[in-house]
């Protein structure tokens, strides 16, 4: 896994091709990890962990909203971190950030090593990452550019860029070492990415803060958030916390890393790629920044990442809430998409984290509900050589996700609703036609027989407090 030295910083500030992907890693010899093919992959569970707690502790918080957000003079400050990649680098410490990307599993990068055949040769390829990151002769690999459906609508795609499994364990890496860094002085109403928080805890905060009397929502959009990311403003502002200039320098490699799409490879001059371990860690350093500006005006907001609401009690207020996120966004070279940006109430309702927030009820947004009906339909499609437990194999893990997701709104008549749906959906796979006369044939019980699980049943037992059922 030697690595060449990586190239002068202004060799990466180019927005141009740099070759080919293969002639890119043909120049590399020797960079992908070990994967002995003969011998089979060892299990890790023999392994013996570094001394000290590397394992993931996996337990979920209770939901309790957090107060108000404290003013930042009131703040613990803290001094510039020093002599931080002896950190990075330690054994405990790749041990760890290599179990966390095990978890999450993924494809490949640009190198064609996946997770398994990284794992088959652990001890070297983690000792070989220890001692590129040890004598500076790491630099990350082009990540590989994909794009996935952004919504039903197929035309509309979303960038992913993948980067290998050993960019993605060093990624891990400095997340587990900056992380604590920057997490004390984020905003108590900043919940995407944080350890702890989740999406169902910035509902909770949306609810309460319309009981307080904040009806009018300014439902803002960023354009392109992460393809628009300046690389001088975030690293300036890491630059505030860390002062360890290898830890500075790995981190800009990861920013300025190349592209390889259709077999070119390109640089960015901007933006963090999305699918990158260290990537949402970026975005809520660079939009602290906005939540700081919030709160010094007093006005009371929710962010998840790049998506955001400002409540206001009344819609003069939210216009100049509007007004005054337009600058701070442009001191940090950022812009809203005018066309998602919009004042609303909650009687009229918005939309956030997939929900629909109105006056009421905390339902699901309609673009939700057809992304699902969407996967249903792929997953129960009757041009399949395939059994109907091969299709409940791959449709339970959608069921079950979606109701523990969605299941803390009102949705008791939604969920009755699609369970009904998805059944009809598996008599018409078994007999290769939609016929009514099927729900006689095939009743509700012998399709539970065969383990179709239902959202009503995967549907947890936490609710909103907005009402309703």
């Amino acid at each position: 896994m030697n690595r060449r030295k990586r190239s002068p910083r202004g060799d990466s500030s180019s927005g141009k091709s740099v070759g080919t992907a293969q002639q890119y890693l043909a120049g590399r010899d020797g960079d992908c990890p070990r994967t002995p093919e003969p011998a089979p992959a060892p299990s890790t569970r023999g392994e013996t962990p570094p001394s000290g707690n590397t394992g993931d502790t996996g337990k979920k918080s209770a939901l309790t909203t957090p107060g108000p957000a404290q003013p930042t003079s009131q703040r613990t400050t803290f001094r510039k971190a020093h002599s931080l990649i002896d950190k990075v680098y330690s054994r405990k410490n790749l041990y760890q950030a290599w179990r966390k990307v095990r978890k999450n599993k993924g494809a490949h990068g640009l190198d064609r090593v996946t997770i398994r055949m990284f794992e088959a040769d652990l001890e070297n390829n983690l000792r070989a990452l220890q001692r590129q990151l040890r004598e500076r002769r790491y630099e990350p690999i082009p990540t590989r550019r994909v794009y996935i459906p952004k919504g039903p609508d197929s035309k509309t795609r979303r960038p992913i860029s993948i980067p290998t499994v050993a960019d993605r364990v060093v990624q891990q890496a400095l997340y587990l070492v900056l992380n604590p860094i920057f997490e004390a002085d984020f905003s108590d109403r900043s919940y995407g990415a944080r350890p702890g928080r989740r999406a169902h805890h910035a509902i909770e905060t949306i609810i309460q803060d319309q009981k307080d009397g904040f009806h009018y929502v300014v439902d803002a959009d960023i354009k392109s958030f992460f393809d628009c990311i300046d690389h001088q403003v975030a690293m300036s502002l890491i630059r505030q916390k860390v002062a360890d200039g290898r830890v500075l320098d790995l981190l800009e490699a990861f920013l300025k890393a190349g592209i390889s799409e259709a077999g070119t490879i390109h640089i960015p001059t901007e933006g963090a790629p999305q699918g990158g371990v260290i990537s949402p860690l970026v975005s809520n350093i660079v939009l602290n920044q906005l939540d700081k500006a919030l709160e010094a005006k007093g006005w009371r907001f929710v962010r998840y990442v790049d998506d955001f609401v400002v409540l206001t009690r009344s819609e003069e207020e939210a216009a100049q809430a509007l007004a005054y996120v337009k600058d701070v966004l442009q001191g940090l070279n950022l812009t809203l998409n005018e066309e998602k940006t919009r004042i609303s109430t909650f009687r009229s309702g918005f939309d956030f984290l997939g929900f629909r927030l109105q006056a009421r009820t905390v339902g699901v947004r309609s673009k939700s509900l057809d992304r699902l009906k969407d996967k249903i339909r792929y997953l129960t499609r009757r041009q399949q050589g395939k059994n109907v437990e091969a299709i409940l194999e791959k449709l339970n893990p959608v069921i079950r996700g979606w109701a523990r997701y969605f299941g803390w709104g009102n949705v008791k008549r939604l969920f009755w609703r699609l369970d009904q749906w998805t059944r009809s959906r598996i008599r018409s796979f078994k007999f290769k036609r939609r016929c009514r006369n099927d729900n006689y044939r095939i009743p509700n019980r012998r399709i539970e027989k065969w383990g179709l699980l239902s959202l009503q049943q995967c549907r947890p037992n936490e609710r909103f407090a907005a009402g309703g059922a």
